[in-house]
């Protein structure tokens, strides 16, 4: 008898275990259920609290990015105008060694005359008058009538000096003329100042031939120039068959906007013819 009880409990509690398993499925899927509504508005308020500090955080992340672009930027372009200004620096140096390099050929060329070095302080930029301002004077031996020459050709001479500073007038000011031969043909005239970039060269017969292009240089005439120095080429030759005189135009050796080193000239008289 016990033993056919025991048979009978046996499913008996296999049955209940079935069914509290069920209904526990039951509540658990009803449980679900019932916080679906309640996960999405956890979700719903998660994103509206949450949004605006990442849309914050995303700005600010760009503002850093942003400004620290800024920075490197100013950075770059302050490291750009140093190395503008040391190829600037670079430049000037070769430039001024050029220059100088110039000057030494000038005077090796020119062994035969005594050449005092001097720079430009100042240039007179009116339409009447062309003449320069240099840093050397009387007490470097400088004098009124001393011939100023560049390594390019000649400049002028000196019309006053001070201790210290001379002043010069140039070839292009309408009141000088310079005795000058053209290199090629010993054609001789007077080089006049035009008051512009250009001279004129004068008293040229017309029936001397004359060519564009040919050289003229100082003829050492009347003893006030040594003879040989550059003064220009020429770039114009208009005859009339009814002037006694050639017009002829000459461009300056020297560019007269952009002179700097030049050199007082010293010669004898009686070497010149």
């Amino acid at each position: 008898m016990e033993h056919g009880g025991t048979n009978k409990i046996i499913p008996a509690v296999i049955a209940l275990a079935i069914v509290i398993v069920l209904l526990s499925l039951g509540q658990y899927r009803s449980l679900t259920s019932g916080l679906s509504p309640v996960r999405e508005g956890f979700y719903i308020a998660e994103r509206v609290v949450t949004t605006p500090f990442r849309v914050i955080h995303a700005l600010w992340t760009d503002y850093i990015a942003l400004v620290n672009t800024r920075k490197e930027n100013k950075r770059l372009a302050a490291r750009i105008e140093r190395l503008e200004v040391q190829s600037m620096a670079l430049q000037g140096l070769k430039g001024e060694n050029e220059r100088l390099r110039a000057m030494l050929d000038f005077r090796s060329e020119h062994g035969d005359i005594k050449l005092y070095p001097a720079q430009l302080l100042a240039q007179d930029i009116s339409i009447v008058f062309k003449t320069v301002i240099i840093d050397r004077g009387r007490r470097h031996g400088f004098f009124p009538g001393m011939p100023v020459v560049s390594p390019l050709g000649f400049l002028g001479r000196v019309i006053s000096v001070s201790p210290h500073t001379s002043q010069v007038l140039l070839i292009t000011d309408p009141t000088s003329a310079i005795p000058a031969v053209i290199e090629e043909s010993q054609v001789k005239g007077i080089v006049k100042g035009a008051g512009t970039n250009v001279l004129s060269m004068e008293y040229v017969r017309s029936t001397e031939l004359v060519a564009v292009g040919e050289m003229v240089v100082t003829s050492g005439l009347q003893g006030r120039l040594p003879k040989g120095l550059r003064i220009g080429r020429i770039v114009r030759v208009e005859k009339d068959p009814h002037k006694i005189f050639t017009r002829i135009t000459v461009s300056p050796s020297v560019e007269m906007s952009k002179i700097e080193g030049v050199f007082g000239v010293v010669f004898r008289a009686e070497d010149t013819d």
